[in-house]
């Protein structure tokens, strides 16, 4: 148990985690600590699952979908997150110059993912109270407002995560060996 959560596996998790963590080890070859942890609700780990699966729906490019998932889970100081998404980014073909400045909380390199960067920052640190100059800007960047409603799928996929990772503590997964990153430390507890 990390800070009070189980990390469930089919046999400990509620009946109906255990087929959704079935699906994921059938996925992914294994099932990450933070879907074991989310398996302790049934719910939770649906609406994980479901949310992460309509994020690869959005209009964005896989590399858009993570640069702006490293710059949602940058404002959310989610260390087991952006450990995770380091690797998941280099996987979907993101250059290493744009990861580490997107984890380093700096601009990128090329302007239309800068704006997606920027705009899915504010969006996050706002919650959602952006002003228009900001939509205007990310608008001028190329994108329109299926892009800038699509920003809030990816916002609340790793609300559910970020915020879980939180609350368990849940501990990294060896594939994110090497990803390891430290917080800026903006974020305290109540």
């Amino acid at each position: 148990m990390i800070n009070g959560f189980t990390l469930h596996d089919t046999a400990t998790a509620p009946a109906g985690s255990a087929e959704i963590l079935t699906g994921v080890q059938n996925a992914w070859g294994f099932v990450p600590n933070l879907h074991r942890v989310l398996a302790e609700s049934p719910a939770a780990l649906e609406a994980y699952s479901t949310l992460w699966g309509i994020a690869e729906k959005t209009g964005f490019s896989a590399v858009e979908r993570n640069v702006a998932y490293l710059a949602i889970i940058y404002e959310n100081e989610c260390t087991y997150c952006m450990a995770g998404h380091t690797n998941l980014s280099r996987m979907a073909k993101v250059d290493d110059a744009t990861i580490n400045a997107v984890r380093d909380g700096q601009p990128v390199g090329d302007a239309k993912l800068e704006a997606l960067r920027q705009f899915a920052a504010i969006v996050t640190r706002q919650r959602g109270a952006v002003s228009e100059a900001d939509v205007a800007a990310f608008k001028a960047a190329g994108y329109d407002n299926r892009a800038v409603l699509d920003v809030l799928v990816l916002a609340a996929t790793k609300l559910i995560s970020n915020h879980t990772n939180h609350l368990a503590k849940t501990p990294n997964d060896s594939f994110m060996k090497g990803a390891e990153w430290t917080a800026p430390g903006k974020l305290k507890a109540a």
